[in-house]
């Protein structure tokens, strides 16, 4: 999979619907999350197009991907506070690479979560990765079945949410960006931790 997206990787940023899909996650992700001073997680990070947006709020970005090729096109853009890690998500690595030693804030995942295998397991692990009160948002291509190749429908984003153990959870469709395969809508789904007990 991920020798995949290193072919994708020196040519990622020419298509311009890359950079649309970056620019329109960054607008929402502001108004939902101050993100001044905040440790975040840009898990599935590609070339860094979200990373570089974010670099100059957050305090420190790990931006994390399986594809070695992506991580080098993210190295070009020399960003001082953001710490790249090629590698899947698993809980030994959480436990064992220094990058994890600390919780996050904030994690954000763009047009990731269609792509992995085992995503109820990864977001109930990106759970445990969050500061009480921290939020996890995902945007994806929005589908109307599961059975489709890339994507995911609001029902699955939102029962993988719940079921990770997030208090609060909201999936809305925000933007829809034109293709040239066509205009595509996009979810949004946000799973916030609470620090106090379910009654």
């Amino acid at each position: 999979m991920a020798n995949e997206w290193d072919e994708y990787a020196p040519n990622w940023e020419k298509d311009q619907t890359t950079g649309v899909f970056a620019q329109s996650v960054f607008e929402q992700l502001t108004q939902l999350v101050d993100l001044k001073g905040t440790r975040v997680l840009d898990f599935g990070c590609g070339t860094g197009l979200l990373s570089q947006k974010v670099s100059p709020l957050a305090k420190e970005i790990i931006a994390m991907d399986i594809s070695e090729a992506m991580i080098e096109e993210l190295d070009k853009k020399e960003l001082e506070n953001v710490e790249p890690v090629v590698d899947y998500l698993s809980r030994g690595l959480a436990a064992q690479h220094p990058a994890f030693r600390h919780q996050f804030d904030v994690v954000v995942a763009s047009s990731v979560c269609g792509f992995v295998p085992n995503l109820q397991d990864t977001v109930s692990l990106i759970y445990t990765l969050l500061e009480e009160d921290g939020s996890f948002i995902h945007w994806d291509w929005c589908v109307e079945s599961d059975d489709e190749e890339f994507g995911l429908t609001i029902e699955r984003s939102e029962s993988v949410l719940l079921a990770a153990g997030f208090s609060s959870v909201e999936v809305s469709i925000p933007f829809s960006i034109d293709t040239p395969k066509g205009t595509f809508s996009v979810l949004m789904g946000v799973g916030k931790k609470s620090s106090l007990p379910n009654l």
